[in-house]
């Protein structure tokens, strides 16, 4: 092999690699959202708990700690999907705290065999499916590229279900990823990337939550590589200028960048970050 085909062959695994990091912040963005289950587990109380654990992960970490041993417990035995499918979706936020690559990703296995417990309940269960795909993306990231490959399909699949049965769901987070996987990977016949498939998912997405700033923010750059470069700006102005809870600055900052670049790529005015905490 040349020494430029071998050049643009690691360009390339590097470029795959990246696409993979893109993808995957787009499955798992805005999981604070409330939750609707109504199953015996997931009472008020017990919801209220969850959703307070994940939201504040990145910067209380005891407190997330604290959450998962409870509801593990309170799940011990359980044959509630739902109730389940939590304790997985609170096991990928300590995971994604881990800085050890091989325990990370041996987290990341504990959350999909979670979900598969859930899933094996309830086959159709939207939430056991989409943290299934976060936490597979999550392995993708770090396990190599011939790993990544086998688990870009399967984690389609399990998307556009997700989409079919709960398409608000995780603040359309199905549409969202499945908009970011099609953007950001090669077209064929190298893999099954498409920016028409990209440009549906995020503009449904859009449509439903149109304050989302992490659609708005992936919207904005496939809308600017199609050459739409107005409608581009619009939404990257309107994350530049949304404010972002303490909570949720470290996640949010890869969102804020992107719109950032998409404004001086289309030569738009300068955005005062003020708002951004």
């Amino acid at each position: 092999m040349s020494v430029f085909m071998k050049s643009n062959r690691l360009q390339w695994i590097r470029r795959f690699i990246l696409s993979i990091y893109l993808i995957i912040t787009a499955i798992f963005a805005g999981s604070a959202v409330a939750q609707g289950s109504s199953s015996t587990l997931l009472t008020h109380e017990n919801k209220q708990k969850i959703e307070l654990a994940v939201w504040r992960y990145a910067i209380d970490t005891p407190l997330l700690m604290e959450t998962i041993h409870w509801f593990r417990e309170v799940t011990r035995n359980s044959q509630e999907a739902a109730a389940i499918v939590q304790l997985s979706r609170l096991e990928f936020m300590r995971a994604q705290l881990e800085m050890d690559k091989k325990r990370r990703i041996q987290l990341f296995e504990r959350c999909i065999a979670i979900a598969d417990q859930a899933l094996a309940l309830d086959a159709n269960d939207a939430t056991g499916l989409f943290w299934k795909a976060a936490a597979m993306g999550k392995m993708a990231e770090d396990s190599g590229i011939l790993r990544a490959l086998g688990m870009l399909r399967p984690m389609e699949e399990m998307l556009l279900k997700v989409v079919n049965l709960d398409e608000g769901y995780e603040n359309a987070g199905g549409h969202r990823a499945l908009g970011r996987m099609y953007h950001k990977l090669p077209g064929s016949p190298i893999s099954f990337g498409s920016n028409q498939k990209a440009l549906k998912h995020l503009k449904r997405a859009h449509e439903l939550f149109p304050k989302d700033i992490i659609t708005r923010a992936f919207y904005a750059e496939v809308l600017y590589d199609e050459g739409k470069k107005e409608e581009a700006r619009k939404h990257a102005h309107f994350v530049l200028a949304t404010p972002i809870d303490d909570e949720d600055a470290l996640e949010f900052s890869a969102y804020v960048d992107i719109a950032l670049d998409v404004v001086r790529k289309t030569g738009g005015a300068e955005i005062s970050l003020g708002s951004y905490k």
